[in-house]
């Protein structure tokens, strides 16, 4: 008998009415009162000699400044391929600046521009916004227009970033061996397919960063396209002809300087750190990769915001899921299993 009063009250209870059973409050909505950013907006002015530059900024007042030169064909809207880092830049407290080159994005092609003219566009948009001490970072091809920034205004900068940036192109690249106009026409069909033109290692950032492979093939429409320019490929065949002119004169420059390149960077090798090493005055760091290639300037992107910061004698090691700064470099090489380089999101494999 008592075993069936049990089972008639279990059965009561699961036909009682839904308002007699215990429910646990419902958290309340938290709506925003502010948009998420959907990226830096790109912002223009005239310059003393008559053209309209275009530039982003992230706009932090107070922060660190980081003026940011963006690799061969890109934007001012360059720095959005380093947004997947953006809450660590945040914390970090950085703010980027970038300005845009002759004949990209929303800048008219002036087959007459120069490096000069680069140096001059930066002085004024950093006068613009009211900033005068900033650090330098340079990716790939905006290594060569870094190089005549330092040259120019070594006394502004705390310190200089390099990551698998080029010095200058060798002599015997084919690039400086033909005029203009037929390195446009070899150039066309990639910069008129953005996808193609950013064709990135599989293996490499696009596996880990979940979008990045399509946000690169954005970055190259907006470089050749956004202008209305349609893929019109003078402007990188300007840039590429200016890689095979001389390297800017940096001795002057004593402050700290930080430079991270891959062993197995088949396209900028090692190299053309060591010649800027070798050139500056003050502290260098050199950061190596031994297995990795070109795509060290997005994989060690973690690592460059904490040397802008102030953190440039650590280096930054995932253990296991916990991320720290262990002191001095780390050999990557001798890294134990379960340890790796950067944050430890590196370690997911492009998991959401």
């Amino acid at each position: 008998m008592i075993r069936l009063l049990a089972v008639f009250t279990a059965l009561a209870a699961l036909a009682a009415p839904q308002a007699l059973v215990a429910k646990a409050p419902a958290a309340p909505i938290v709506f925003p009162d502010r948009f998420d950013p959907i990226g830096t907006p790109v912002q223009s002015l005239v310059t003393k000699e008559g053209r309209k530059v275009h530039f982003t900024d992230t706009g932090e007042a107070g922060w660190r400044t980081m003026v940011f030169i963006g690799g061969a064909g890109t934007s001012a809207r360059a720095p959005e391929l380093v947004a997947f880092l953006d809450t660590m830049r945040r914390r970090l407290k950085v703010r980027i600046v970038a300005v845009e080159r002759n004949g990209l994005g929303d800048t008219a092609f002036d087959p007459g521009w120069t490096f000069a003219d680069y140096v001059s566009e930066v002085r004024q948009v950093l006068a613009h916004l009211r900033i005068d001490r900033f650090s330098l970072a340079a990716i790939s091809g905006g290594g060569a227009y870094a190089g005549h920034v330092v040259a120019a205004m070594p006394e502004r900068i705390d310190s200089w970033h390099m990551l698998a940036a080029v010095s200058t192109a060798h002599s015997n690249r084919q690039s400086c061996s033909v005029d203009e106009a037929t390195l446009a026409k070899a150039l066309a069909p990639q910069v008129q397919s953005p996808r193609v033109w950013w064709d990135m290692p599989k293996d490499g950032v696009s596996a880990k960063v979940r979008g990045f492979a399509d946000r690169t093939a954005d970055e190259g429409a907006h470089a050749f396209f956004i202008g209305g320019q349609m893929g019109d490929p003078r402007g990188m065949a300007a840039e590429s002809k200016r890689f095979c002119l001389p390297p800017a004169d940096v001795s002057k420059f004593s402050a700290p300087a930080f430079f991270y390149y891959g062993e197995n960077d088949a396209l900028v090798p090692p190299s053309h750190g060591e010649f800027w090493a070798g050139k500056v005055r003050g502290k260098v760091t050199f950061r190596r990769y031994p297995g990795e290639g070109h795509d060290v300037q997005y994989r060690h992107w973690d690592q460059l915001l904490l040397d802008v910061a102030g953190h440039g004698a650590s280096t930054l090691v995932c253990d296991n899921g916990r991320a720290h700064l262990v002191k001095g470099q780390v050999d990557p090489a001798r890294l134990p299993a379960g340890r790796s380089l950067g944050v430890c999101a590196w370690q997911r494999g492009g998991k959401p």
